[in-house]
């Protein structure tokens, strides 16, 4: 079985390749199960989707601009070079998911819980919004975290070494979170910026 490891977590991987995977170029039905399946292109842009569960499948360079997914669930599943810009995700599920490339932002995530490894590398997570998510299993690397806010997150044991950590909203969220002390500076600048303190 293959996987992808980064840093102490491994997340296991689709396995099929994408060339090898029928193309989903409908939107699935509310409640509908899909197993290794590919989503690219414009098919899923702006769709509302409840209550589906994807598994070992790959979205590859697919438009998920504004897009609506409740009750959703990701397992096995490979995202690259997508585009997930203002989507918004309630009450979802991910487990062995991967974002690579990844455009997360203005996007909302209410209730998310990563049952299992998530992984998020070399995403734009600029201005998107964490709230009541379950976040214990994952790990941002070198993602643009500007103005990302985590509120009243379950971030123990979420690993966010190599992101620069200076503009995140909601810093008291990332406690028990796993950082580097060169990260040390910014989340004190972080800190200072979210209370509003005044130093003199």
């Amino acid at each position: 079985m293959e996987t992808r490891t980064l840093r102490q977590l491994s997340v296991m991987l689709p396995g099929a390749e994408p060339d090898e995977l029928d193309l989903a170029d409908e939107l699935p039905r509310d409640g509908a199960n899909l197993i290794e399946v590919l989503i690219r292109g414009e098919a899923w842009a702006r769709a509302q989707l409840g209550g589906v569960a994807v598994s070992r499948s790959w979205f590859v360079d697919a438009d998920l601009t504004s897009s609506q997914f409740d009750r959703v669930t990701l397992d096995r599943c490979l995202l690259k070079g997508c585009t997930l810009a203002g989507s918004q995700w309630t009450g979802v599920t991910f487990k062995n998911v991967v974002l690579e490339n990844c455009r997360l932002d203005y996007a909302t995530f209410t209730g998310l819980r990563a049952t299992g490894p998530v992984a998020l590398i070399g995403c734009s997570v600029v201005q998107t919004e964490f709230t009541r998510c379950k976040l214990n299993v994952l790990v941002f690397d070198e993602c643009r975290l500007t103005s990302t806010r985590f509120e009243a997150c379950d971030m123990r044991g979420a690993d966010l070494r190599g992101n620069d950590l200076s503009t995140v909203g909601e810093i008291m969220s990332l406690r028990g979170a796993i950082v580097a002390d060169v990260q040390l500076p910014a989340l004190t600048e972080a800190l200072v910026n979210d209370l509003s303190l005044i130093v003199r």
